[in-house]
């Protein structure tokens, strides 16, 4: 009898550590599995009974959300609870998923928040209408994949600077170089914290007792950060191009290696937004008269600083 206690006890204990252990072994099968992120998602399936009528959902970043509204020719209002924030943009698409007598849209949040939504016509009034609001799972993947290697931006900078003087001729000011202004415009791209590019920049170089000249130029930039989580850049530039000289033949080419800092403020996940630039350059200029560029004068060169604005998209 006793061994049949001690074996009945043995058991017991065996079969209470067990049920834990077991449980805690599914739990943990049921959690490695995870959510299913390559199936769409019904986020919202609402009827707005009345026109005007509000629903509010929360949408996610970075993510791509189907809108099916049952009949055709019709959009959504949203905006954030608040009214503090960007609204996600709206575009109005066509496909197979709906019938031929719905409207499809996708919506592109660029921040996670609540947002409030209403179905309208084309002539902005309120409508009833029932839409169901699905995250699509094939977009939202392929989004995340172009954040996650942006490609170039294009936009426009501009930019104002002071350099030191050069002589343009032998008869400028009795030989005396003065300091003098820079305005430049830039046709620019890049990809954020790489490699950038002005591509086509106007620049109108100025000094006192010299003609003034009107530079054409392209400037490659090369950043050396490289990290997209961070706002600022910095490396080495050139700038290459060709100048005209008011009232003379001339035709004068700069050569100006130098550095760069810039700080990016993005306003979207996509790389878009703006920049604040600093450079500093050292030019060596060819192409002016013969009687400059002489052993006695040397090459005409001369420092440049530059302070500049960007905006990209």
């Amino acid at each position: 009898m006793l061994s049949i206690r001690l074996m009945l006890v043995t058991a017991g204990l065996v079969l209470g550590f067990a049920s834990p252990l077991f449980a805690q072994a599914e739990s943990a099968s049921l959690a490695g599995a995870g959510t299913d992120t390559t199936a769409n998602v019904l986020v919202l399936d609402h009827d707005f009974a009345a026109a005007g009528e509000l629903v509010r959902v929360f949408l996610q970043s970075k993510q791509v959300y189907r809108a099916e509204l049952s009949a055709p020719d019709l959009t959504l209002q949203i905006r954030a609870v608040g009214d503090r924030i960007r609204p996600p943009r709206v575009y109005p698409i066509t496909g197979p998923e709906s019938a031929s007598q719905a409207s499809v849209l996708e919506l592109y949040p660029d921040v996670d928040a609540e947002y409030e939504i209403r179905a309208v016509g084309q002539n902005g009034l309120g409508v009833a209408t029932r839409l169901q609001l699905i995250r699509d799972a094939t977009a939202s993947h392929r989004r995340m994949t172009v954040l996650g290697k942006p490609g170039w931006g294009v936009g426009f900078e501009l930019a104002t600077g002071w350099h030191t003087g050069f002589l343009q001729s032998a008869g400028d000011l009795t030989g005396t170089a003065h300091a003098g202004t820079d305005v430049e415009v830039c046709f620019s791209a890049r990809i954020p914290n790489r490699s950038g590019l002005c591509v086509f920049g106007i620049s109108y170089q100025s000094q006192v007792g010299s003609r003034s000249i009107l530079w054409f130029y392209t400037e490659p930039r090369l950043g050396l950060i490289g990290k997209r989580t961070s706002g600022w850049d910095f490396g080495p530039l050139f700038r290459v191009g060709v100048g005209s000289i008011e009232r003379t033949s001339s035709t004068p080419w700069i050569f100006a290696p130098g550095l760069f800092v810039a700080r990016q403020i993005r306003t979207d996940d996509d790389g878009g937004g703006w920049s604040i630039q600093a450079s500093y350059s050292h030019a060596l200029y060819h192409g002016f008269p013969a009687s400059l560029e002489g052993a006695d004068q040397g090459q005409p060169q001369s420092d440049h600083v530059i302070l500049g604005l960007g905006w990209y998209q």
